[in-house]
């Protein structure tokens, strides 16, 4: 599959490049805030303007006047966005005038300014595209204005945007083909820093500060070419810690993410030497989207091995965390890359169990041997019977059973179904759904 074009948006904090990047993906994707700084990475999602598909990247604030012990390295990931951009929309902010942010940025990027294109955002009205002239001062020649929140002038703007493309012939994304893995945990247990070592590139900010991925991050690329997007979120919070501000909000997000996902890292500081509670509702996240999992234990480097070893954690999971034991277990340390290796494979893998169909003469074969050796005991009044079964669906695999009466049933016994069917199918790192239908007469 051909990359598509690749947009960055680049500017000062609070500029408007997660407004301007919603406008353009026709969607929130990014989190908009009064709060200066709040988009701190990059966030990738695919837009189309003209027939044109393209990539549209927002990256984090560039601020050369902030102590942020992290400014440095945000500065660092805008520049590579920007380099390997094929168009950099330069965003600046109507209602500060030229800054000396804006200087700084412009100098960054000058080897690349023919393929920059200069936006002044929060241009509402003449008396603005008359304020807006003070920009030239930067030098460019021509000035884009635009209104990203109400989208006056962004029209106009992507069609300047596809007319620098080069090439003109694009092969459109087949989503289907693409695995789609997201990664999920506590704030500060090593998601970025898992990703930078999958994806061998500081692509990610890693820092010790709490909640440094204030948003999800699409990651494209190629692992031996099979196309894979990794899904960086933002750390999940307890909900009576997070409230309705902005961590609430980057909660939310995270959470939407698994839905877009095939495949769940679920990301748990294994130095700890515990599960807590927040784990297991992370956990039970991935779990309810009926998505593959994988539970990595990353900083396995930390853990002192005499006092715990792999067996006694992986007692401690499945007995915390039982409706998962379907999930594998890596002990992976993303700052050693211990085990980082084996993650791609083990995602294909479980993406390949999620598509397996069964034969349903097999299956069946499965059901009857199931049921005489357990058959279905009295309940909710009547004894439970099953005719016949059959696979219904796949990404998860589903089955439906055609009984007497779905009542007759109980969990215990839905549950031993489901456990011969791993038994015999394995179905490894993927929920099985599993519907009792009343066979119509």
């Amino acid at each position: 599959m051909k990359s598509p074009y690749t947009v960055a948006i680049v500017g000062k904090p609070n500029s408007g490049k997660s407004t301007l990047f919603n406008r353009i993906v026709g969607g929130r994707r990014a989190i908009t805030h009064s709060t200066p700084g709040v988009t701190r990475d990059t966030m990738r999602a695919k837009a189309i303007w003209n027939g044109k598909e393209f990539s549209i990247v927002d990256t984090g604030g560039f601020d050369s006047m902030k102590s942020d012990s992290l400014q440095f390295e945000i500065r660092k990931r805008i520049i590579n966005s920007a380099s390997g951009a094929d168009v950099i929309i330069f965003l600046v902010d109507l209602k500060t005038g030229p800054t000396s942010e804006d200087v700084m940025l412009m100098k960054a990027i000058r080897k690349m300014q023919d393929k920059v294109i200069c936006v002044v955002n929060k241009v509402e009205n003449k008396d603005d595209e008359i304020e807006s002239t003070n920009f030239y001062s930067l030098g460019f020649s021509h000035l884009f204005c635009v209104s990203a929140l109400h989208g006056q002038g962004v029209g106009d703007l992507l069609d300047e945007v596809v007319a620098k493309f080069q090439r003109t012939e694009i092969t459109h994304f087949d989503d289907e083909a693409i695995l789609k893995i997201a990664l999920i945990g506590k704030p500060n247990v090593g998601k970025s820093s898992i990703i930078n070592k999958l994806i061998g590139d500081d692509r990610n900010i890693v820092s010790e500060e709490p909640g440094t991925t204030r948003d999800t991050i699409d990651i494209w690329l190629k692992y031996y070419g099979e196309d894979i997007v990794i899904i960086d979120t933002a750390g999940i919070r307890r909900k009576s810690k997070s409230g309705r501000g902005l961590e609430g909000l980057t909660s939310l997000k995270s959470e939407r993410s698994v839905n877009n996902a095939d495949i769940v890292l679920v990301v748990i500081d294994a130095s700890n030497y515990k599960i807590s509670h927040q784990d297991i509702k992370i956990v039970s996240i991935a779990h309810k989207a009926r998505k593959g999992i994988i539970i990595l234990l990353n900083k396995w480097d930390l853990v002192n091995k005499e006092n715990l070893h792999y067996g006694s954690f992986e007692k401690l999971v499945h007995q915390l965390i039982p409706f998962v034991d379907y999930a594998p277990l890596l002990t992976v340390s993303a700052k050693t890359g211990t085990r980082i290796g084996n993650i791609f494979p083990k995602c294909f893998k479980i993406q390949k169990e999620r598509e397996k169909t069964i034969p349903t003469a097999k299956f069946n074969k499965l059901i009857s041997e199931a049921t005489s050796t357990n058959p279905p005991s009295y309940y909710n009044g009547g004894t439970g019977k099953i005719f016949y079964g059959t696979q219904t669906g796949v990404k998860p695999p589903t089955f439906t059973l055609f009984v007497n009466n779905p009542s007759y049933f109980p969990r215990s016994y839905r549950r031993y179904i489901n456990n011969q069917i791993r038994k015999m199918f394995t179905f490894e790192g993927t929920y099985v759904r599993i519907h009792f239908r009343s066979r119509e007469h």
